[in-house]
């Protein structure tokens, strides 16, 4: 096989199947039936000479030869999305559609507001927006702008960080009137807490906090943060809530003043080509100033 025989809807599959585990999951993201997928699977593992992926029951399993092919693969289809930019032509227009990502945590909540202004203002201008805790790709233009909580590890991106996160814990009024409060951290163990269920993250969080202990005392687990946040405000039991947020509301109380539990960096995020878009500017502009303002002030004590 030459490079000029390569299809490159054949690269597509075999990094959406490498990144996703399976053909429904990257049929989907692709927008593409599984069917296809796997034709086009097979048609690269026939040119390759070789099996690419082992056929699980729970899946596909890449073989040594995919993941020796992985990180040119990746390099390849990124530079073929920069090349593909490069090409475009960019009218100086602020019509037109923006994706942005966001964390779950922040996404319903903090980020309508911040553009509610600019949407009025520019009313040719929509936006996509996608609260998710996967790190959508903005080289390859799975999303124009991204809001972060970490900063952004691909090279070429216009980021800029505008402030921490800090998260606390909270109980609802109704929770409190029944339970009470605890009045140090060794009392957490005799009071019903909210948290994780199986998600990496969270679980890190519960055993940095020295809370592992404690793990019986999660009557309600899941990864979802605004599930967690539902249950809280529902007064089942004490959870975790950023500090800014939490503060705007009079139904609920700060459990341990003064302990913050995590302080995550905020960093907003763009693809270069915001350069040359004035939709993706304007965009991304409101999205910095308002986080800063939100966002930006000293850490609580």
């Amino acid at each position: 096989m030459s490079d000029r025989d390569l299809d490159w809807s054949l690269l597509r599959a075999f990094i959406a199947v490498l990144g996703l585990g399976s053909l429904s999951a990257a049929a989907r993201a692709l927008g593409q039936t599984q069917p296809t997928l796997g034709r086009q699977i097979r048609a690269l593992e026939e040119q390759v000479g070789e099996a690419l992926f082992d056929r699980l029951p729970k899946g596909l399993r890449p073989t040594p030869r995919a993941l020796a092919l992985a990180e040119h693969a990746r390099a390849m289809d990124e530079a073929g999305s920069r090349l593909a930019a490069a090409l475009l032509t960019h009218v100086e227009t602020a019509a037109g559609t923006v994706r942005v990502t966001v964390p779950e945590s922040l996404g319903p909540t903090a980020i309508p507001p911040l553009l509610a202004g600019l949407m009025a203002e520019h009313p040719e201008i929509d936006i996509e927006l996608s609260a998710t805790n996967q790190t959508e790709n903005l080289i390859r233009r799975d999303a124009d702008i991204a809001v972060r909580l970490a900063r952004p590890g691909q090279e070429g991106l216009i980021a800029q960080r505008v402030g921490s996160l800090e998260i606390g814990l909270y109980a609802a009024r109704a929770y409190a009137a029944r339970h009470g409060l605890p009045a140090d951290r060794r009392a957490l163990a005799d009071h019903r807490l909210i948290g994780p269920d199986a998600e990496a993250v969270g679980l890190a969080l519960v055993e940095r906090l020295g809370l592992r202990e404690m793990k019986a005392r999660f009557v309600f687990r899941t990864d979802s943060r605004l599930s967690q946040q539902g249950a809280l405000r529902a007064g089942i039991g004490i959870g975790a809530l950023p500090i800014v947020e939490a503060e705007e509301e009079s139904g609920l109380l700060r459990v341990l003043p003064g302990w913050v539990l995590e302080r995550f960096p905020v960093w907003v995020a763009a693809h270069p080509d915001m350069r040359h878009s004035r939709r993706l500017r304007l965009v991304y502009d409101a999205l910095v100033a308002g986080l800063r303002a939100r966002f930006g002030r000293r850490p609580a004590r």
